[in-house]
């Protein structure tokens, strides 16, 4: 065999056809739009299928603890004895057993009371609830031997020039679900974009705009609805502009029952994933960014490959939270009570149960809060896997550098208030609705505005007596509650933050746990425990509603005095303690001053959202009117009749909640800063 020479192999492989390389096409706008229209179904049960794996593996990984723990119960119980004799001092010893005291008869103990009543006789509770076409709508027909279907599928009525706009109706499970789930996906498209804006861009008015953004925490959608119901009713300012007015609208538009509720609800809650994906942002290294764009990440790409999966722990945190918020929600059904698609909501089935004036709960009320249980710790489960209370520690310890602000140019900057403008106009509705009621005295049906202004609505404020003193007591409730989850809520954080104690995990999830577990469900409990006791006797819930108010309130100062720990170095404490101070002096005068203005905006925050507590103050309130808060009184105005009844006496009391919330969630932003996703809670 005689080899080719060289030059014959090049010769030889010159001749043969070349294959010509495939030209390169860059893609264009519409062709990546297409591919990720396509891909999105799969991409979405992909990312939920991978979240539930993750949820799964990581609640089997702490169950493989607990039966590790049992498996020689005896040397672990012996090892944590050591760890905690040689990490806790006298103070912190005190501390974490006031903690776990009042989390044990406050939280746990109801909690378990409602449980352990929702199992009496199982499953005849449930199958009761579930015979209910009002709670689940196939029902099966004995007769004849068929399945009837309850679900309504109308969502818009018409009659002369009105259409009124409902949701479907599938019952209360399910439609506290659909309900739950549209508010999360609305609140996180707004809150998103806001947060994204307000966080990459500057432009002028940008701390205006920041602060406004944090407006919509203001009202609870309790108070959100009241002002909605008229504003954007059938006669209210909306209709009256659009249609009577200007002609924009061929019809009158009104929202009734679920989606009624679904709109108030996104514009209550969609601040709560702005202020978690705000600080997502704000906390993503530049250097991540800049890496990629050297790799030819650019615009959009970088933002969906990069900047998205950096913030998407925290607004999965936010999301989650708002799924919780609106399947609990008590306030915005009860607003909309007469529509009987907004009494199908499980929180108002709960609430309907409790029979409060003779402490009389019927059975079915802690079997629907034992589902109502299930979702909320299903659902902080999940904020936990994305965001626990360390999660402060990525932040802080890698250094400190500034976020990557573009400048717009005076031209953008127009474009981007036209667009800004309406969207907050509409995130304001609430507020701005629930303000002009409040000095409403009469308001014809044609009309954009009131015919008749009057500050005569705020008379109630101290003419009728049961309002007033309601306002006295809700200030001494928030104070009293504000002081123990100071004293308390400092201590968890500190042994979170600076004692490796055993159990310090299940510490950090019992302390944040209330925030997402529903306060119609442990005022329930309430009632089951405690009930004509000696601190909870007829006509006498005072004890138990500043009680509900600490627990439920807690978190805020929590998360707040673990963020200034962890902003705090230690090697001050050390170095206090090298030069003979006590730990007790150390935490006295070194830690507390350091993380004093943490705390206080902690407090700020859990005053504020005491005062203006919903669910429990209805259902506890209702036990004893004389001693009820003001949020109690809020609702009996709304339904009264007189002088001293109706939405624009009830709007005056939203306005005086507003009001004090403004002032401090104005303080608290400031103080907080780019931490302010504190301010959730979570």
């Amino acid at each position: 065999m005689n080899p080719l020479s060289l030059d014959e192999e090049q010769t030889h492989s010159m001749d043969e056809p070349v294959s010509a390389e495939p030209e390169l096409i860059t893609d264009t706008v519409r062709d990546n739009l297409t591919r990720a229209l396509l891909g999105l179904p799969a991409a979405i049960v992909l990312w939920i299928v991978g979240k539930i794996t993750g949820l799964v593996n990581w609640i089997i990984g702490g169950f493989r603890g607990f039966v590790d723990f049992f498996s020689d119960p005896q040397v672990k119980i012996f090892a944590a004895y050591r760890k905690l004799r040689q990490e806790m001092d006298a103070l912190s010893t005190v501390q974490l057993l006031a903690v776990l005291f009042t989390f044990t008869a406050f939280l746990i103990l109801p909690l378990m009371l409602v449980i352990l009543v929702s199992l009496e006789n199982f499953p005849y509770h449930f199958v009761v609830l579930f015979e209910d076409s009002n709670f689940w709508p196939w029902q099966y027909d004995e007769a004849t031997e068929t399945w009837i279907s309850y679900v309504r599928l109308e969502t818009i009525l018409t009659g002369g020039d009105l259409v009124v706009i409902q949701g479907w109706d599938f019952g209360a499970v399910i439609n506290s679900i659909y309900v739950a789930i549209f508010v999360t996906v609305f609140s996180v498209v707004i809150g998103v974009f806001f947060a994204f804006i307000v966080a990459r861009y500057d432009f002028p008015g940008k701390r205006i705009i920041r602060t406004v953004l944090i407006f919509p925490m203001l009202a609870t959608p309790f108070v959100g609805a009241i002002g909605i119901k008229y504003f954007m009713g059938r006669a209210g300012f909306i209709n009256n502009l659009l249609y009577t007015t200007l002609h924009v609208i061929p019809y009158r538009i009104e929202l009734h029952g679920l989606a009624a509720i679904i709109f108030i609800q996104s514009l209550s809650f969609f601040s709560l994933v702005y202020l978690n994906a705000y600080s997502s942002f704000m906390s993503i290294d530049p250097s991540l960014e800049e890496q990629a764009e050297n790799l030819g990440a650019t615009g959009s790409k970088l933002f969906r490959s990069v900047t998205l999966p950096l913030a998407m722990p925290g607004i999965q945190a936010g999301a989650i939270l708002t799924f919780i918020l609106s399947i609990e929600d008590l306030g915005t059904p009860i607003v909309y009570f007469e529509h009987q698609q907004a009494q199908k909501t499980l929180a108002y089935q709960v609430f309907a149960s409790i029979a409060t004036q003779s402490g009389q709960i019927d059975p079915a009320g802690p079997a629907i809060g034992l589902i109502l249980l299930v979702f909320a710790l299903t659902g902080f489960l999940a904020i936990r896997k994305y965001a626990s209370l360390r999660s402060y520690e990525g932040g802080t310890k890698g250094g400190q550098w500034n976020p990557r602000v573009r400048r717009l140019r005076p031209r953008t900057s127009l474009a981007l208030y036209i667009l800004l403008v309406p969207l907050l106009f509409l995130a304001l509705i609430p507020q701005i609705s629930v303000i002009i009621l409040s000095f409403t005295e009469s308001w014809s049906t044609n009309a954009i505005l009131p015919d008749v202004w009057t500050l005569d609505n705020y008379g109630i404020l101290w003419a009728y007596p049961d309002v007033s003193r309601s306002i006295q007591y809700t200030l001494i409730y928030g104070l009293i509650a504000t002081a123990i989850i100071v004293t308390l809520g400092t201590s968890a954080a500190y042994i979170i933050a600076r004692r490796d104690i055993p159990g310090k995990t299940m510490l950090d999830l019992l302390v944040t746990s209330p925030i997402a577990l529903p306060g119609i469900v442990i005022a329930t409990g309430y009632f089951l425990m405690y009930y004509n006791t000696a601190i909870f006797p007829p006509e006498g819930p005072w004890f138990l509603i500043t009680m509900s108010y600490a627990v439920r309130k807690f978190p805020f100062t929590v998360r707040a005095a673990y963020a200034g720990l962890q902003s705090t170095p230690v090697v001050l404490e050390e170095a206090s303690m090298n030069l003979g101070a006590s730990k007790n002096q150390t935490f006295m005068k070194i830690t507390m001053p350091l993380i004093g203005v943490s705390v206080l905006a902690g407090s700020l925050l859990s005053f504020v959202y005491s005062v203006s507590e919903v669910s429990t103050s209805l259902i506890l309130g209702s036990v004893g009117r004389q001693q009820a808060p003001m949020t109690f009184w809020c609702r009996e105005i709304l339904l009264a009749t007189g002088d001293y009844g109706g939405a624009y006496n009830a709007a005056t009391l939203g306005v005086l909640m507003m009001a004090m919330q403004m002032t401090v969630i104005t303080i608290t932003n400031k103080i907080l800063g780019a931490r302010s996703s504190a301010m959730t809670g979570i």
